[in-house]
């Protein structure tokens, strides 16, 4: 797997042509997406070495590593927001949550 940062760009076109050429890796993961960044360079990726996005990483931790969904990034990159997302990490917390609450 090629592991690229959502941040670097269209740069990570290039970087991602040149390691496949090399390597010919059999899929990528799209680090950084928690931050401001909307993950174009995600199509132009998949497009430039015709290889699936596999994972998306969403945080600095082994949990914040989600896997791709296309439609999810197509409504980011228009700007639309990825709502599926959120209400699935909301009711992960609010299970978290809960479940601490029963604990006690």
């Amino acid at each position: 797997l090629f592991v690229v940062d959502a941040m670097t760009g269209q740069d990570a076109v290039n970087t991602a042509k040149a390691f496949n050429d090399r390597l010919n890796f059999d899929g990528v993961i799209l680090t950084k997406l928690d931050g401001d960044t909307r993950g174009g360079a995600a199509l132009s990726i998949r497009s430039v070495v015709d290889k699936p996005i596999k994972f998306i990483g969403t945080g600095e931790k082994m949990d914040a590593l989600d896997i791709f969904y296309p439609e999810r990034m197509a409504d980011r990159i228009l700007g639309m927001g990825d709502v599926v997302s959120l209400v699935e990490r909301a009711q992960e917390q609010f299970d978290e949550e809960a479940a601490r609450k029963i604990q006690k």
